[in-house]
């Protein structure tokens, strides 16, 4: 979704995922409703068994069901969209900042802070400092690219692309290898235990700490993969 206001743009997840989303649930609602009996029934003869809401679902009418289910179908999609928008990059470009929020966390990010901006791997949305430090970042499934980066570019921040430039910089973290400084290490190695017990929030805060030490990380599945930041102002 993209709306403008005075000097301001904003981009979230597109408005027509989100409808389409939504009507995808609901219809499936209404056709569960109008073969709930047999599915049932399919579930009794295959499992001995079948899910217990179904069962209620089952024995009301045909219309009735079918009217229910299309609502749970339609308040299951909205709840489905407000999570996906919680997650992913909402962006707001402004004359003077950028503001990304995702998570439940928001960065407010002055015109002079930032020295590029582009998508990563898995078309992360990533913003580095002018001494080339991690700002922010959020993943962008369902955000227009399109929009993002001629927000970007038509407010004259420093867009870079779909690419991250620093491609061949980046080093698989192996406990234990000694290839950053001990500081780095640890501060690693927790960010490691919090993805795997996975905390979110904390995670998110180590790579941020270890922005602010000069190292850029990001994730490759399981893995981390970090770098040393590079000065581009």
């Amino acid at each position: 979704m993209t709306t403008t206001a005075a000097h301001s743009t904003t981009i979230g997840v597109s408005r027509t995922l989100q409808l389409a989303t939504v009507s995808a649930t609901t219809a499936l609602g209404a056709v569960l409703g109008l073969i709930v009996r047999g599915l049932v029934g399919w579930f009794e003869r295959t499992l001995d068994s079948s899910p217990g809401p179904l069962r209620v679902a089952a024995q009301l009418p045909v219309g009735v069901a079918a009217g229910i289910l299309t609502v749970v179908g339609l308040v299951g999609g909205i709840i489905l969209v407000a999570a996906w928008q919680h997650e992913v990059a909402a962006l707001t470009v402004a004359d003077d900042r950028v503001e990304l929020a995702a998570g439940g966390h928001r960065r407010w990010m002055a015109r002079d802070e930032i020295g590029e901006a582009f998508l990563g791997r898995g078309g992360e949305l990533t913003f580095l400092d002018r001494r080339g430090r991690l700002l922010a970042a959020a993943g962008t499934d369902g955000v227009p690219k399109t929009g993002i980066a001629r927000a970007l570019t038509d407010a004259g921040y420093p867009w870079r692309g779909d690419t991250d430039p620093y491609e061949a910089e980046y080093t698989r973290f192996v406990d234990g290898r000694d290839e950053a400084s001990p500081e780095v290490v640890a501060l690693l190695r927790e960010r490691a235990v919090a993805r795997a017990e996975k905390r979110a929030p904390t995670a998110r805060d180590l790579r941020l700490r270890l922005g602010e030490a000069s190292v850029v990380v990001r994730d490759n599945g399981d893995e981390q993969e970090f770098r040393p930041a590079r000065h581009n102002g």
